[in-house]
């Protein structure tokens, strides 16, 4: 038999081998090149390579049309289900076609089939519909929270909630405006907003899915299990976990589902929401549910829904050697941490370690500190934070288990980083502060140094040992020139300040440097019990500017800023930590915040970083932009200023320093 495999999976994970004996069959894999190279050498196959740019089946129809025929077409990817079902049509190949795969495809088509076939589904409207409220479902008839999705994504990309119709209402208008006046986006999304999107009802409740396997349409597999989280939330950056439990109302319910969309021989995950009056169709795929649920299921079921549908698949019979001895005494459960929210950051785990010893846990994945993060969403535990599989023959022990696990781990992205360091080091600041008093202000300001510079340099060591420091305190390393990722800290930015009783403008500091620019900072006031950081940026302020102070050294200010400051109608102020000046700046107490009494990159790299997350106007004094990490840490002067301020500050220096 001459078999085609679209394949855009991890080859091991499918298991093929198992499923499908190669020295038997002529198996061709299509693929991109990077899914294609996960193919072990020794395995006996052809292999045809996919241009990602370019639609599926117009690259394989022609090529197809040449071949010897083939007699199976196997796709495991969601993205490939369409593309295998328009081929199989195109050439008389048995399994799933076109008008079948639509109704496991298009959220709006698999509704409407299901409501006709007497199934309990949210209302809904599709985008393109609005305009046509006499369609058969398009008048939405709900006023309250509301669902806006993609039709044919899985996963809750791209999924957006909010809470009143208008509110959806309003984005959906807005983008299909935005849609329409792009023609190339439209035509490269296959036909603009409106008619990739629907709008749904939120309906309340927990979401349970429902994972198995039929067989000519007779159920082989069908494992109940309730989410803890939503993927909602694990799309918008909260951790989700699953336990299995019994639940025989809503296995032979979702069976019913999947055979009213057509579904003969298929895996699927059907998920669905569960109200007081029974559950409600929220949608399906046809193919197996991520992160581990083939994995659990297989624990519980005894059945590997990726070789049990291949087998049965190629075979035209049900390959029951795929079907191992059920332990159904013990319940399973998973739990999963998102990578792709952090877009490419490395990141660390926290508080995870004593949990993960807990006899529950069967296995786990935990990332090594400072490992990258993907940029794409993903439920595969190789590209996740930390994630694990859980038994016990109690399942509501799990779920708490499970819980506690979700509520008490920390994924830290740089952002998280630099605020809790910068944070943890103030609080030991005010701890020694308290504890030495200020009868000896140099003792006190050479111990804080030391304290602070130790504390942030193990931590960094720890929680980031790929990247390298830049400390005020710490020894010159050229290493850092050539490094990635650089930190730059001030360990005690305003030691003046911060030996002096009742004075609170003092700072603790740290900054990333990486890919030529400021990506992460924090600037923590420990004696204002304040901490900024980039992670969660606070709006530029918007109140009247005319009467607030510019801001200089308290030390040592040019008198060439007194002059600045008159020419727009301001004060000069002096004020301790260039930190402290730019949070000033950022909180909408001070105009702008200039230097130029001379600084190196440790006083500015973190109150930079801040402030151009939060919106404003960061250069040297001449309006170029602040570089760091070079040979010569020297970094004179800055401004810091509202964006609308910036060009009559940099004009008032400038006319200021040519006049002296």
């Amino acid at each position: 038999m001459r078999i085609l495999v679209l394949h855009q999976n991890l080859f091991e994970r499918l298991a093929y081998e198992r499923a499908i004996d190669h020295s038997v069959h002529d198996v061709v894999y299509a693929g991109t090149p990077q899914y294609l190279a996960n193919i072990p050498a020794h395995v006996r196959c052809g292999t045809f390579p996919l241009d990602p740019a370019r639609p599926v089946t117009h690259q394989l129809r022609p090529w197809m049309a040449g071949q010897p025929p083939f007699q199976r077409i196997i796709a495991r990817h969601e993205k490939l289900i369409t593309p295998a079902a328009e081929l199989r049509d195109a050439f008389g190949i048995p399994g799933m076609g076109a008008a079948a795969a639509r109704n496991f495809r298009d959220k709006v088509t698999m509704k409407r089939t299901l409501e006709r076939a007497g199934f309990r589904v949210p209302r809904f409207v599709p985008a393109d519909g609005l305009a046509a409220p006499d369609r058969p479902g398009a008048g939405p008839g709900w006023r309250g929270r509301t669902i806006v999705k993609p039709r044919d994504e899985g996963g809750s990309q791209g999924v957006r909630l909010f809470e009143t119709l208008d509110e959806a209402l309003e984005f959906v208008r807005a983008a299909t405006a935005q849609s329409s006046a792009d023609p190339a986006a439209e035509q490269g999304t296959g036909g603009g907003f409106a008619a990739r999107y629907e709008l749904e009802e939120y309906v309340e409740g927990p979401i349970w899915h429902v994972d198995g396997f039929l067989f000519k349409g007779e159920a082989v597999v069908a494992q109940p299990s309730r989410y803890v989280g939503t993927p909602l939330g694990f799309e918008n950056g909260a951790p989700i976990g699953s336990v299995q439990f019994d639940h025989p109302e809503l296995t032979e319910w979702a069976v019913r589902c999947v055979r009213a969309l057509g579904g003969e021989t298929l895996t699927f995950h059907l998920e669905a929401i569960m109200t007081p009056s029974g559950p409600v169709f929220m949608e399906v795929a046809a193919r197996c549910g991520g992160g581990y649920i083939v994995d659990v299921t297989e624990r519980r079921t005894g059945a590997h829904l990726h070789t049990l549908d291949m087998a049965s698949d190629v075979d035209d019979a049900l390959a029951e050697r795929f079907l191992g001895t059920p332990a159904p005494g013990l319940a399973h459960g998973f739990f999963l941490f998102p990578g792709h929210v952090h877009g490419g950051a490395a990141v660390s785990v926290r508080g995870a370690r004593v949990l993960l010893d807990d006899p529950v846990v069967a296995h786990h994945r935990i990332a090594a500190p400072g490992t990258t993060t993907p940029t794409s969403h993903s439920y595969r535990p190789e590209h996740l934070p930390l994630s694990g599989v859980v038994r016990g023959p109690d399942p509501e022990a799990l779920v708490r288990y499970v819980e506690r696990v979700l509520a008490q781990v920390t994924v830290e992205d740089d952002h998280r980083l630099a605020h809790r360091l910068a944070e943890e080091a103030g609080e030991l600041l005010l701890k020694l502060r308290a504890e030495s008093g200020f009868a000896d202000p140099a003792a006190l300001k050479a111990a804080g140094d030391r304290l602070s510079h130790e504390f942030l340099t193990a931590a960094l060591a720890a929680e980031r040992p790929g990247d390298a420091v830049l400390s005020e305190e710490g020894k010159a390393d050229a290493a850092r020139l050539t490094a990635e990722r650089v930190w730059i800290v001030d360990p005690l930015d305003g030691t003046r300040e911060f030996s002096e009783p009742g004075r609170e403008d003092w700072a603790v500091h740290v900054a990333l440097w990486a890919g030529g620019r400021l990506a992460a900072g924090a600037v923590a006031l420990p004696a204002q019990g304040v901490t900024l950081s980039t992670g969660t940026p606070p709006p530029t302020p918007d109140s009247p500017a005319d009467r607030l102070p510019v801001l200089g050294s308290r030390s040592r200010p040019p008198a060439f800023l007194t002059q600045v400051a008159g020419r727009i109608g301001a004060e000069l102020a002096g004020m301790g930590s260039a930190g402290a000046k730019t949070a000033a700046v950022i909180r909408g107490d001070a105009r702008a915040y200039l230097h130029a009494g001379g600084q190196y990159e440790w006083d500015s790299a973190a109150p930079a970083a801040v402030a151009l997350a939060a919106g404003l106007h960061v250069s040297r004094l001449d309006g170029t932009p602040p570089v760091y990490n070079r040979a010569d840490p020297y970094l004179p002067d800055l401004l810091v200023c509202r964006p609308q301020d910036a060009a009559a500050l940099l004009a008032a220096v400038a006319e200021a320093t040519t006049g002296s």
